[in-house]
């Protein structure tokens, strides 16, 4: 018996999944497809000739997703090594906000409410920032709230 991968498991079951669950946003439909038929040579490959042992090889398209396990960890390396050559040397504190499993269902009925959190989260700590640091010059990054503020 083989090892069942993340992809068989989403082409065997995908479609009844989506059968019971009517309010899958279409990015999620989409980034899930594309998962699945990623390696696929019947969605197009490139054709290579050796000249060596004159024999074809066929090299299936990619399908570049965050998503997907292979081409995934791919980004998430190469992305990795970008942002360490930006960072600097220096002290830091890493603030991760997290919403209460009793008020999710609020942000996954209406997403704009996720942009005001984050909103709301930003300038409550870039308030807090200028509160404690004063006289101090420093530069606050907010990721993932797109936010960054030069304080002086």
């Amino acid at each position: 018996m083989t090892k069942p991968t993340i992809k068989k498991i989403f082409q065997d079951h995908w479609v009844s999944f989506l059968s019971t669950s009517p309010n899958v946003r279409q990015v999620v439909i989409n980034e899930v497809q594309k998962m699945m038929n990623c390696c696929d040579c019947s969605k197009g490959y490139a054709l290579y000739w050796c000249n060596h042992c004159h024999r074809f090889k066929y090299v299936p398209f990619r399908c570049k997703s965050r998503f997907c396990n292979t081409c995934g960890s791919t980004y998430q390396m190469g992305r990795a090594s970008s942002i360490s050559f930006k960072l600097l040397n220096c002290r830091h504190r890493h603030v991760v906000f997290t919403i209460p499993e009793e008020l999710r269902i609020f942000f996954l009925r209406d997403r704009v409410l996720l942009d005001i959190l984050f909103k709301s989260a930003s300038n409550t700590m870039l308030s807090l920032f200028s509160q404690i640091s004063k006289s101090e010059n420093f530069t606050s990054g907010m990721n993932g709230m797109k936010t960054i503020k030069r304080l002086t």
